[in-house]
C-alpha cells in the first residue's frame, strides 16, 4: 500500500467489522471521515498541512478502501457505531471530528447522539442538508452498483483520467479509492441520509459547516439550518462545489484553521 511519508496504518475490529485506519502527526487528535466513493488516504493534503500541530486519524468506512464490506449494516446507526467504536478502540481523547459528505453525516450524527465524545465538529458539505434526492432508493442503489462494476472493468489509467481536473497525485488517490469500492456500498444510498435538521439541535460542541457555493435562496436555507446549532457557524466557500476542500482549498483551509485556532484559545482560557 502506497502511504505518504510519516503515515502508519493498522486495523481495528469494531461493531463487527475490521476497519483500516491511518495515523500521522502529533498533538490534539483530529478524526477524519471521508465521503462516498473515497477512502482515508484521500485526506493526504489536509493531513500534511495539519500534522505539525495535530494527530490525524483517518479511516476507511465500511465497504470503502481496505475496510470490510459486509452485506448489511450501512445505515446511519451502523456508521456512527463504527466511528464511535474506532475512537474507543484507539483510546482517542476528546477528538475533533471532520467529515465530508457521507462522512459529514456520520460526524454530525455522532456528535448529536454522543455529545460527550467530540471536542468539536467540522462538516464539509455534509449529506442530509437538503433532504432526499429525486431518485428512489432502488434506483440509487442500482446506479452505485453499476458504477462500481464499471470501475472494476477499467484500467487504472482510465480511472485516473476521470479525475484529470485534479492535480496528478490526488487524481491517482481518487482513482485508487474508486477501484477499492465494493458493491455493498450501494446499501448506503438505499438507506439514504437522515435530515440534519433533526441532528443539529442536539449537537452541543462547537461546529463549523463548510458549504459549497450556492444561489441566494439555497444560501438562506443553509443559514437557517445552521441556526439550529447550539454553537455553530456555516460558511459558503465562494466557487466551491461539493468537494469544498478540493475545489477551493486555500479558502476552505483558512476557515478550518481559524476554527481550530479559536478552539485552542478557548482551551487556554
Amino acid at each position: 500500500m502506497d502511504l505518504p511519508d510519516g503515515w502508519t496504518t493498522n486495523t481495528v475490529r469494531v461493531n463487527g467489522v475490521e476497519l483500516r485506519y491511518y495515523r500521522t502527526g502529533d498533538g490534539p487528535t483530529v478524526v477524519l471521515a471521508h465521503g462516498f466513493y473515497s477512502n482515508g488516504r484521500c485526506w493526504e493534503r489536509l493531513a500534511a498541512d495539519l500534522a505539525d500541530e495535530y494527530e490525524l486519524v483517518m479511516y476507511d468506512a465500511r465497504g470503502h478502501g481496505r475496510s470490510d464490506a459486509p452485506e448489511s449494516g450501512y445505515g446511519i446507526e451502523d456508521r456512527v457505531a463504527d466511528l464511535v467504536g474506532l475512537v474507543g478502540a484507539l483510546s482517542l481523547d476528546d477528538p475533533i471530528l471532520v467529515g465530508h459528505s457521507m462522512g459529514g453525516s456520520t460526524a454530525a450524527w455522532t456528535a448529536a447522539t454522543h455529545p460527550d465524545l467530540p471536542r468539536a465538529v467540522v462538516l464539509e458539505d455534509p449529506a442530509g442538508v437538503h433532504g432526499p434526492p429525486d431518485t428512489g432508493p432502488d434506483e440509487r442503489a442500482r446506479m452505485v452498483r453499476e458504477n462500481v462494476r464499471e470501475w472494476s472493468n477499467r484500467s487504472f489509467e482510465e480511472l485516473v483520467a476521470d479525475h484529470d481536473d485534479r492535480e496528478p497525485a490526488l487524481a491517482r488517490r481518487l482513482a485508487v479509492a474508486n477501484a477499492e469500492c465494493r458493491p455493498q456500498i450501494a446499501e448506503i444510498t438505499r438507506e439514504g441520509y437522515p435530515p440534519l435538521v433533526d441532528a443539529f439541535p442536539d449537537i452541543e460542541c462547537p461546529t463549523l459547516v463548510l458549504k459549497a457555493d450556492a444561489d441566494p435562496a439555497t444560501r438562506a436555507a443553509d443559514l437557517d439550518l445552521a441556526d439550529e446549532l447550539t454553537d455553530g457557524r456555516l460558511v459558503h466557500v465562494p466557487d466551491a462545489g461539493h468537494c469544498v476542500l478540493r475545489d477551493e482549498y486555500e479558502a476552505a483551509y483558512a476557515e478550518l484553521r481559524t476554527f481550530f485556532r479559536r478552539l485552542s484559545f478557548d482551551a487556554d482560557y
